[in-house]
């Protein structure tokens, strides 16, 4: 009579290795080739720039001439935006920093009268930012304007130049960043902006 106890690995030995199968979890596999097959290009394509996602319009509260102010009256970036030497975010104008120019009306345009009455009553400008990467990406106006000794305008353009504000959010990816980084000898390692 048989008294050896049933072992769980018999005859395996005996089997050839593709005969042998270990068992698979079907929701999982689902899970990778879904997300390998359309989450992974879509977000390479979103870091590439050759999709946007979600690009809006805004209206900003004044139809500021950034020429006017900086071509031709010299005022400087930091003037408006004031933290962008010392925090990670710029910073927009606060209705005071207009006020300290704007008290009285400095043109004879409908606009500019308008804003004054604004100011002097105490109205708040709700300004809308113009440049926005993904919300999975680190960014520090300093660490680019401070320590890299970058002019703004290397990343916004010629927005000093224009008449009036753009009407479109530009959403700023990895191709806007990675050629500067590469070309100043600054890491591309991934955690440098990804958080």
């Amino acid at each position: 009579m048989d008294t050896e106890p049933f072992r769980e690995d018999e005859g395996i030995e005996a089997q050839p290795p593709e005969a042998r199968s270990e068992p698979q979890s079907r929701p999982v596999g689902i899970f990778l080739i879904g997300f390998l097959g359309v989450c992974v290009p879509s977000l390479a394509l979103t870091a590439l720039g050759i999709i946007h996602f979600g690009s809006r319009s805004v209206r900003q509260p004044v139809e500021f001439n950034h020429r006017k102010h900086v071509t031709e009256l010299g005022i400087s970036c930091d003037t408006c935006h004031s933290s962008y030497q010392t925090q990670t975010f710029s910073g927009l104008p606060k209705a005071e920093d207009c006020a300290a120019c704007h008290a009285e009306a400095q043109g004879s345009s409908d606009k500019e009268r308008a804003l004054v009455e604004k100011l002097k009553r105490g109205g708040t400008l709700e300004w809308k930012r113009l440049f926005a990467q993904p919300p999975h990406v680190f960014y520090s106006h300093r660490r680019h304007v401070v320590a890299g000794k970058i002019a703004c305008a290397t990343c916004h353009g010629g927005i000093a130049d224009t008449t009036s504000p753009p009407r479109q959010v530009r959403k700023l990816a990895m191709q806007d960043c990675i050629g500067c980084h590469l070309k100043s000898k600054v890491s591309v390692a991934c955690t440098t902006c990804h958080r």
